[in-house]
């Protein structure tokens, strides 16, 4: 076998990666979470109108898992999520393979933590005594002012922030929540 369609075998067993790996560092998956907000704006906007005009918790609870389940089955489905595809990053597995729906899961867990804990806040918010009969953002953010959770929102938030920085001291750049499902952020260069 020469060694052009050796390199040629390896690249296709490999799912076009490079045999040198590159790992996608703190500043790149940055990038791509900034383009996936840009991705759920519309998702925002309706919950927004909700907020100030419809206040269906209905809508809230349905708006919600829409955008908790965006990022877990696009990487489980796709190896990226729409920003990740943008800034050439592909989760994979630690054999370099497509993760399963149960690691997608896995490495979300600390994002859903905090769903959880928005939700509940949220939830606080519409049933509280006036809101139905606030009109504009301030009226609702003197509500969530009131909110026992902002205690517990803002502990977690400093924890999520060392979880997903812990990648920065790995040296194949997995924060805990890959380390936890056993995958990698990689970037993607087709050979």
């Amino acid at each position: 076998m020469s060694e052009e369609s050796l390199d040629d075998v390896l690249t296709d067993n490999n799912y076009g990666y490079q045999e040198e790996t590159e790992y996608a560092g703190l500043w790149i998956r940055v990038g791509a979470a900034l383009i996936d907000i840009l991705v759920m704006i519309p998702l925002f906007v309706i919950s927004y109108y909700n907020q100030i005009d419809m206040k269906s918790l209905v809508l809230l609870y349905i708006l919600t898992v829409l955008s908790a389940l965006y990022k877990p089955l696009m990487e489980w489905r796709y190896g990226a999520t729409l920003g990740k595809m943008a800034c050439k990053i592909k989760v994979v597995n630690e054999k370099l393979k497509p993760i399963s729906i149960d690691q997608s899961f896995g490495r979300y867990i600390p994002w859903g933590i905090s769903v959880i804990i928005q939700l509940m806040a949220a939830t606080n918010i519409f049933t509280a005594a006036g809101f139905k009969t606030a009109n504009t953002y301030m009226e609702i953010v003197a509500l969530a002012q009131n909110n026992p959770l902002n205690t517990v929102s803002s502990i977690y938030s400093v924890l999520f922030f060392i979880i997903v920085l812990s990648l920065i001291f790995d040296k194949k750049k997995r924060g805990l929540h890959d380390k936890i499902a056993k995958t990698l952020c990689i970037k993607v260069s087709k050979t």
